[in-house]
């Protein structure tokens, strides 16, 4: 099912009333939002998500994980009124010599994904004090991708706007995760119990050293009785040649 965009506006507003029933907050497409160019007073959230596209000319369609989402906010304290500008980044089709870049379409699975990212943010940057923090929701596959990122055909990524340092493919979480995701568990995640493993792990490395350590320092065994017999007996035979020689 794909979603237009007065259904994220609608959807948007219903997010923001439940969490700030006394807020109002409008959401607006801006095709012209740049990439760290704020107004005085505006903060900037990024974001990506799972989309599709379809070529106005040859009709073709593809799906893409790397959908830019660009937003800037601004909130009125005193009026309690916050405005956000949104822009969706494009996709030029790969068969097509001269398309132009296509505007993605999301199911109500990536919308609601994206929104309540928003308004995360949101409330994270404006009403922080007593708020419930939240894990942001990652992006998910709606279905099995192949290949990396077409960057050439990006609009996001020509502009300089993709994240450089993101995956140029996803995958869809275990199930044994998606039960947190969900709730907002306060349950350690995956980067949590991996520190903590590497940290356990690293102690005791660095205790099997320390004892190896030891080992090479500490004294040695106790001398061989038939080495010390030997020693003697040469001793000796070395004593009775040089009185001989006298």
């Amino acid at each position: 099912m794909v979603v237009d965009f007065r259904t994220w506006e609608q959807t948007f507003q219903e997010l923001i009333q439940e969490a700030k029933p006394r807020a109002t907050w409008t959401l607006k497409l801006d095709g012209n939002l740049q990439l760290d160019c704020l107004a005085q007073g505006w903060k900037q959230y990024q974001q990506r998500a799972f989309g599709w596209f379809r070529c106005s000319s040859c009709q073709r369609s593809w799906a893409s994980a790397q959908v830019q989402i660009l937003c800037h906010t601004y909130w009125e304290h005193w009026t309690s009124q916050g405005q956000v500008r949104m822009r969706l980044f494009g996709q030029r089709c790969q068969k097509c010599s001269w398309s132009q870049y296509e505007m993605p379409e999301f199911s109500l699975d990536s919308t609601m994904r994206v929104l309540s990212n928003l308004v995360q943010h949101i409330l994270k940057k404006y009403y922080g004090n007593g708020m419930r923090k939240s894990p942001e929701m990652p992006v998910i596959l709606e279905v099995s991708l192949e290949g990396s990122h077409d960057t050439a055909n990006c609009e996001a990524c020509t502009l300089g706007i993709c994240g450089q340092g993101l995956k140029s493919y996803m995958t869809k979480p275990s199930k044994s995760l998606l039960p947190h995701l969900k709730t907002g568990n306060s349950s350690p995640g995956i980067g949590a119990v991996y520190l903590a493993n590497q940290a356990k792990n690293q102690s005791a490395e660095a205790k099997e050293a320390k004892g190896r350590g030891y080992e090479k320092l500490g004294p040695s065994r106790d001398p061989d009785p038939l080495n010390i017999c030997v020693f003697i007996l040469l001793l000796v035979f070395i004593v009775v040649k040089c009185f001989t020689s006298e």
